[in-house]
């Protein structure tokens, strides 16, 4: 515990000194080095910090809460208890608790999607930051109003009163994190699907017999899985949301491996390659037996199965049960690869209607 006002203060200073942030008294935007600016907020707490989040990896902010906890400040966390957030080698949230942090699970199906803090009753910081390591564009405002503070603390009472409140971390308990759809529930006709290609989404073929996956698990939670050697394992562990500029580092690092170049190839496709929007042939290899037509829905997502590393979201639009249909073209042997056929003429012969 923080035993003097002048040790606080000190920490106070490191922090603004390290992040070169002096905080306004007024309104206040932020659109770059968000985390920085937050901090430098944070560490003014000196009563209470309420903090409704969607999801929270940034060990720096972590950070700074723990030291106000040290400093006798009360600090309450609404987040949703996913496996974005508990997870191993993310956050201590456990430790968080032990050091009289108060910590909320949001529970329910639909997403607390909030990411606002209110501190002291008196400052309000809000926008459409997460508390992650992300290279969005993000915004942070600092508001006094006091129409607003009552309007956001008021929330987060409602939110609070929903929520479970955990006294022990358990990953068990988390809720398995879903990546949004961008096409939930819409209906792709044929017309639109060939505007889709004509327009230039890829198509691409895989072989699911070849990732040794279940159909019908893939096909009713909607997704791919891939990379069964767990390449990208790191990737995952230390930054969890999907980011191709982090991605490419990472390649980079993989690229000085002794890993072979048909596995990165294997990465960069699934991961990069292919983007949301376009279409996917599951196929059995050896029959080229059409199994499914969908389109993919997510960027790559980190999967907590053992046998993969990442997954894609995929919406599936048509299963053929009884694998009467084989692609016309010679495809590709790879698990993953271009279809370098017609895709408007499989198009149209799978999906039933006539020109």
């Amino acid at each position: 515990m923080w035993k003097t006002a002048e040790k606080a203060n000190l920490l106070k200073s490191y922090i603004l000194e390290r992040f070169n942030m002096s905080p306004r008294e007024g309104p206040a935007t932020c659109f770059q080095q968000i985390a920085e600016y937050l901090c430098s907020y944070l560490v003014q707490a000196q009563r209470n910090i309420q903090v409704a989040v969607c999801w929270f990896t940034h060990r720096d902010i972590f950070e700074v809460l723990l030291k106000r906890l040290r400093a006798g400040v009360q600090v309450e966390l609404l987040l949703e208890y996913d496996t974005q957030n508990i997870r191993s080698g993310g956050l201590d949230f456990q430790l968080f608790i032990q050091q009289g942090g108060q910590l909320f699970a949001c529970l329910d199906a639909g997403l607390m999607h909030h990411k606002f803090v209110i501190i002291d009753g008196r400052l309000l910081l809000c926008g459409s930051y997460n508390w992650t390591y992300n290279s969005n564009a993000e915004n942070l405002l600092v508001l006094h109003d006091t129409t607003l503070l009552q309007a956001f603390h008021d929330e987060f009472l409602h939110l609070k009163s929903a929520a479970k409140r955990i006294f022990r971390v358990r990953q068990a308990d988390a809720k398995v994190f879903a990546a949004f759809p961008l096409f939930e529930n819409t209906r792709f006709p044929l017309a639109d699907l060939r505007k889709k290609v004509g327009g230039g989404a890829g198509v691409w073929v895989v072989h699911l017999d070849r990732l040794k996956v279940d159909y019908e698990i893939i096909f009713k939670q909607q997704y791919v899985p891939f990379d069964a050697a767990a390449l990208l394992a790191p990737y995952w562990t230390a930054y969890r949301m999907w980011d191709e500029t982090l991605f490419n580092e990472e390649m980079e690092r993989l690229n000085d491996s002794s890993i072979s170049a048909k596995s990165l190839r294997y990465v960069r496709c699934w991961a990069r390659r292919i983007k949301t929007g376009d279409v996917i042939f599951a196929t059995e290899k050896k029959s080229q037996a059409l199994l499914a037509i969908g389109i993919v829905q997510s960027h790559p997502q980190p999967y907590e199965g053992s046998d993969f590393s990442s997954f894609r979201a995929v919406q599936w639009l048509k299963i053929l049960s009884d694998r009467a249909y084989v692609l016309p073209e010679k495809i590709s042997g790879q698990v993953v690869a271009r279809y370098r056929g017609s895709g408007m003429r499989v198009l149209q012969e799978v999906m039933g209607v006539k020109k």
